[in-house]
């Protein structure tokens, strides 16, 4: 019978038990837990170590903007949180972050060409659901836990406010995200 590698490795754990949450002391006792992150989405956020949890305001710039329409529907990778949600893991380098509620999210996008308001709004939609604390959006009713800067995204949890600035070239694109307490 052959051996499962790095059997202990959060990744490997998923990758033949499938999609499930991790205790803390699963979590605890990983070696290098932020190369394991992306197997983090079904775990809560009170199984994460402290030091991996940001708080306070949050201020970031991604390495890409927020996309147009139309990459939006050429680009599946653009429409999911986890995307975002790693990217923000990357800049932070943090695995989750502290609530904040209610918020104020501010993003502004800089990009060679400006877009529509409604573009914009499209675009960020991803980075909202990946700031906030969890998500029963999936049709098997399992929740996904993402960063975690915001409670929820509703009307009563968050004001967000969409700002964009044009930069010389593409490869100057950014997208910075701010989030703090109302």
């Amino acid at each position: 019978m052959a051996t499962r590698p790095y059997v202990d490795r959060l990744t490997c754990i998923l990758e033949y038990e499938g999609p499930r949450a991790f205790s803390a002391e699963e979590v605890a006792a990983q070696e290098d837990l932020f190369l394991e992150r992306s197997a983090l989405f079904f775990t809560p956020t009170a199984h994460v170590p402290r030091e991996w949890i940001g708080a306070g305001v949050l201020d970031v710039t991604l390495p890409i903007p927020s996309p147009s329409h139309d990459e939006l529907d050429s680009l599946y990778g653009y429409r999911t949180p986890r995307l975002w949600v790693d990217l923000l893991q990357r800049v932070t380098w943090k695995l989750r972050w502290t609530p904040m509620h209610p918020a104020r999210v501010t993003y502004t996008r800089y990009d060679c060409t400006l877009l529509p308001d409604h573009w914009i709004i499209g675009g960020t939609k991803a980075i909202t659901d990946a700031l906030k604390v969890r998500t029963a959006g999936r049709t098997d009713g399992r929740i996904l836990h993402y960063f975690g800067a915001i409670r929820d995204d509703g009307p009563n949890d968050l004001i967000v406010t969409y700002l964009q600035r044009t930069v010389p070239t593409p490869g100057e694109a950014k997208m910075r995200v701010r989030v703090e307490p109302l």
